[in-house]
């Protein structure tokens, strides 16, 4: 910056010659007549004109960047909103900071643009009553919803430290088979809840289990983003979740959920969250060759690869309950939550996960 300003009465000299040639013909003969070139005229006022333009670059900067971290850190309601933290189908997910508690939270606005009308309003404010109506431990929890002044709908969630499954695979790689059992029992213990009240979540995938540290507990799973829930109970003919209308993630869908059948029961989740636990253990889906048209052809027709093709160590015992999970048919996989959580619990590994080992792993990840 420095350098720049040094020109600045140089290129003060040149713009006035643009705009009044004669002016310069007259600091000409005035130079002469005082034996000294243009610029030294200036003297002290060129040295003062150079501090004033330091000065604005300075303040220009220093706008600039408020300007900068006005755009970054929102209001909505009583709400301070920091750093994005994620996207959803959806949404947008926000740090955020309630005005007087100073509580940290997630916040959740609608992605202005992603449905038109009102069913996606429906389908957000029903995603907010159903969760608040779930209070299981291992559910996100829910604080507040609202409407803001310019018709901005948000709903406010506890902030989870931790990771999602799909960052801490990506970052550290495929689970031990004591951990992933660990995390899979919590899941299907919040689960039993939303099933046991006609609740089918229908979006369940990695990104939408955290592994927290809440109430001085480490790698508490925590299911969130009930956006695609239905109920059982739901009139076939309803609009927020039409036949044929495929909602999910084809990557960790069940093969019924990808064809948009209506009709999907517990066990469409249960196929979602055995195609998760393929991953923690794996690194990867199910299936993943190709883009979403392959996927979902062979979700329908192909046979899965054995975790333990794909991966040394996985137990016998456990790869058996995850290929049962991914079973075609919804009548060969296990009928409810309760079932699978009793499965998983009788693995071998099963008990070669607890909190003290998590405690350790965490405190390690906090290190880095």
């Amino acid at each position: 910056m420095v350098g720049s300003l040094a020109l600045l009465p140089f290129g003060t000299l040149f713009l006035l010659y643009l705009r009044h040639p004669r002016a310069m013909d007259w600091l000409e003969r005035l130079g002469a007549e005082h034996g000294t070139q243009p610029l030294a005229l200036f003297g002290f006022d060129a040295m003062l004109l150079l501090i004033l333009a330091a000065g604005a670059v300075y303040w220009a900067h220093m706008t600039a960047r408020l300007q900068r971290q006005i755009r970054d850190v929102k209001q909505l309601g009583q709400y301070r909103l920091g750093r994005k933290l994620g996207a959803g189908g959806m949404g947008e997910v926000y740090l955020a900071e309630h005005r007087f508690l100073k509580r940290p939270c997630a916040l959740k606005l609608i992605r202005t643009g992603f449905e038109a009308g009102a069913t996606a309003l429906k389908r957000f404010e029903r995603e907010v009553r159903l969760t608040a109506t779930l209070s299981h431990p291992n559910t996100v929890d829910i604080y507040d919803y609202g409407r803001t002044e310019d018709g901005t709908y948000f709903y406010v969630m506890e902030y989870l430290p931790g990771l999602s499954l799909e960052d801490l695979v990506g970052r550290h790689g495929p689970l031990p088979p004591g951990r992933a059992v660990y995390l899979l029992r919590q899941v299907c213990s919040a689960l039993r809840e939303a099933h046991s009240a006609g609740l089918i979540h229908r979006d369940i995938k990695p990104s939408n289990i955290f592994a927290a540290r809440r109430g001085g507990m480490d790698d508490v799973a925590k299911l969130l983003d009930f956006g695609l829930v239905s109920s059982v109970a739901q009139p076939r003919n309803s609009r927020l979740s039409e036949e044929g209308q495929i909602l999910g993630t084809p990557l960790f869908m069940s093969p019924e959920q990808a064809t948009g059948r209506h009709d999907l029961d517990e066990r469409s989740d249960i196929y979602s969250l055995g195609a998760v636990a393929y991953y923690l253990l794996t690194g990867k889906p199910p299936f993943d060759e190709g883009g979403a048209i392959e996927v979902l052809i062979a979700l329908a027709r192909d046979p899965i690869v054995p975790p333990s093709l794909l991966r040394a160590g996985v137990p016998a015992d456990l790869e058996q309950v995850v290929v049962r999970c991914l079973a075609k048919n919804p009548a060969d996989r296990y009928q409810d939550a309760v079932s699978l959580e009793r499965a998983l619990g009788d693995c071998s590994c099963a008990g070669q996960w607890d909190q003290d080992l998590a405690a350790r792993w965490w405190e390690r990840e906090s290190a880095i």
